[in-house]
């Protein structure tokens, strides 16, 4: 893994918030997500209530950052009212900067951890069919291609629907 940057990674459920918290995350979707595709302060305290949002942090070391631990990656999940044994993944990210470095697989593998102690047997999620990157990883983690769904997000924002069971 490169920079050894999985040693000072922590992954952990986000249970309570504050103000600033969720303007750290709001800064993070527009970030990665852009403006449209960003969830915002009102959307964001929904998810950690009512679904999971899962984080990966970089451990501070004194001079970098403040000494402040650093939102390296982000996972929102809601869970399906007519299946209560899945969940969709909402947003799925590693902050730029951080990408292609192995802290979304560890994401992912410990946000399905987090899902298999909440009886959560099936994940859903959407993914742009041009994103190889996520595709591979989802992939890797026994996601299967499902459906191509046409215009789903809005004219010409095309996704494939993936799923795992986990």
């Amino acid at each position: 893994m490169e920079d050894n940057i999985a040693q000072d990674i922590i992954v952990k459920e986000v249970k309570d918030f504050n103000l600033d918290f969720v303007l750290k995350i709001k800064k993070l979707e527009i970030e990665n997500l852009g403006e449209v595709s960003g969830i915002n302060e009102w959307v964001i305290p929904v998810i950690i209530k009512y679904g999971k949002l899962i984080i990966a942090i970089k451990k501070a070391k004194q001079q970098i950052n403040n000494g402040e631990d650093l939102i390296i990656g982000v996972n929102e999940l809601i869970r399906d009212w007519d299946n209560f044994n899945c969940a969709f993944i909402h947003s799925f990210y590693i902050k730029k900067g951080f990408r292609n470095k192995g802290i979304g697989s560890i994401l992912l593998k410990k946000s399905i951890e987090i899902l298999k102690k909440d009886n959560i047997k099936k994940l859903e999620l959407t993914v742009d069919p041009k994103n190889q990157t996520a595709i591979r990883l989802y992939e890797k983690f026994g996601f299967k291609n499902y459906e191509f769904i046409e215009d789903l997000y809005g004219k010409g924002v095309n996704r494939n629907l993936m799923i795992c069971e986990i």
